[in-house]
């Protein structure tokens, strides 16, 4: 099972995500709607530089341009792009051809079975969905859950991966994986302990993600 921290913004952030073994790091950039530990495309990049190989950096952003978008991947030097807000799937395809090498994971709110719809319509031009709870303020960061059910269909019937998020915490990913069965998992608040990233918390998301499937 492959694990992505998300909100990374801080070298204490990132230490504790690579101790703990994850896939995936998400820097959040670009905010429009309220958000936590979003860092400048620079810091990004600082932070990034100093990651050992083989962990993926996600330039994780509420942006819609394409313009902006193909401009905070390369000032962040991040190589893959979580466009976390609503964009023409037509938008995709031109930040693909801008950025060859780049991989594009789409958000998918999951507020009613009107997902499912909304998941087949990005998967020809994303390379991966993320399945994400959102609120009138709030696209991402949330930390509630959503309907597990409905993000199990869409696993079902992707042709393309499909990573939960919404959430999750170490006391529930186990349940959330072995009901959803997705490529990953992603993280943000439900790692933090006093507003700050906690690596026992951390450490235990990681642990229990990777033994959700170790029974069947």
């Amino acid at each position: 099972m492959r694990v992505k921290f998300c909100g990374t913004a801080s070298l204490a952030d990132m230490r504790c995500a690579i101790e703990a073994g994850c896939d995936a790091m998400g820097f959040i950039m670009g905010v429009t709607h309220r958000s936590s530990d979003f860092v400048t495309p620079a810091e990004a990049a600082k932070m990034i530089q100093q990651l050992p190989p083989f962990i993926e950096p996600v330039a994780v952003t509420h942006l819609q341009e394409t313009e902006d978008l193909i401009g905070l991947v390369r000032d962040s030097r991040c190589t893959t792009l979580q466009i976390q807000n609503t964009v023409e799937p037509s938008k995709i395809d031109v930040i693909r051809d801008s950025l060859p090498y780049l991989k594009i994971v789409k958000a998918v709110h999951v507020t009613g079975e009107s997902a499912i719809k909304t998941g087949k319509l990005y998967e020809p031009y994303a390379d991966a969905l993320i399945l994400d709870t959102r609120t009138k303020e709030k696209i991402g960061g949330t930390g509630i859950p959503h309907d597990w059910n409905i993000s199990a269909k869409i696993v079902a019937n992707s042709a393309i991966p499909v990573i939960l998020a919404g959430g999750l915490k170490p006391e529930n990913v186990r349940g959330a994986i072995r009901k959803v069965r997705p490529y990953g998992v992603d993280v943000h608040t439900g790692i933090k302990k006093d507003g700050v990233r906690n690596p026992e918390k951390t450490l235990a998301f990681a642990r229990e993600a990777r033994n959700a499937l170790l029974e069947d």
